[in-house]
């Protein structure tokens, strides 16, 4: 598997201070209505910080990583500092720190996650890979559930998967497509699919009537233990060997 990974997160914060309106853009017609997130910069020691207010009123903090390990990946959503990780460098945990941003505790210690690997081929990826990724595991944690969920298409010969977190507020792009990786996904749809993955998990409801996030949308909804409306046609299962 490619030994970089770049995780695009977002945390549920208290409502903020000091931000701008973010600079006006063409609307994106991924979502069903307008507004659905309204995006705000923050500003401080000249850099600028993305923030986003949701039309329930909730407020969230996005920013993204690039990591060499999965160690790294499952580190670099981190929001609250617990005993056990006193020692290890928590990117996101120093810089909510350093913006004098408050996380709004929910009972979770992780951001929201969506993970993105370039592999050369995606058939030699094993399943427990592409698992502890979707799940942000570290190398050295135990593995729980035995499949990974995902849908999966193809473009010229190239196949891009999403996968499906099990209870993880996080999921997972795998791609041997090199123009989408780098020229669609990190450019847009690495935070697109993020926000209506977590509007999806705080509200239960999918904010779009497009055919791919709907399809995301029932691929999540088929690894949440409480979720019983997903449909097995719409995604695949495959065993962890």
């Amino acid at each position: 598997m490619n030994k970089r990974y770049y995780s695009e997160t977002v945390v549920p914060i208290e409502s903020p201070f000091g931000f701008i309106p973010g600079k006006e853009t063409a609307r994106d017609f991924t979502f069903d209505k307008e507004n659905r997130f309204k995006d705000y910069l923050l500003e401080k020691d000249g850099n600028s910080y993305d923030i986003s207010l949701d039309d329930n009123g909730q407020w969230y903090f996005f920013t993204s990583f690039e990591c060499d390990t999965l160690d790294e990946v499952k580190l670099s959503r981190q929001i609250f500092r617990p005993p056990y990780l006193k020692g290890e460098k928590l990117e996101l945990v120093d810089l909510l720190e350093k913006l004098n941003i408050s996380p709004l505790y929910e009972g979770h210690d992780k951001a929201y996650g969506h993970i993105l690997s370039l592999v050369h081929e995606m058939d030699s990826i094993p399943a427990f890979e592409q698992a502890r990724l979707a799940n942000y595991d570290g190398n050295d944690d135990p593995t729980i559930i035995k499949k990974i969920h995902f849908i999966e298409n193809e473009y010229k010969g190239e196949k891009t998967r999403f996968i499906s977190g099990f209870e993880t507020r996080s999921f997972a792009t795998v791609t041997e497509n090199e123009f989408y990786a780098k020229e669609i996904h990190l450019p847009g749809n690495a935070r697109t699919y993020l926000k209506l993955f977590i509007y999806f998990s705080r509200y239960g409801t999918l904010p779009s009537q497009q055919m791919m996030p709907r399809f995301l949308g029932n691929l999540w909804a088929s690894t949440q233990s409480l979720n019983t409306a997903a449909n097995p046609a719409l995604y695949k299962e495959e065993i962890i060997e």
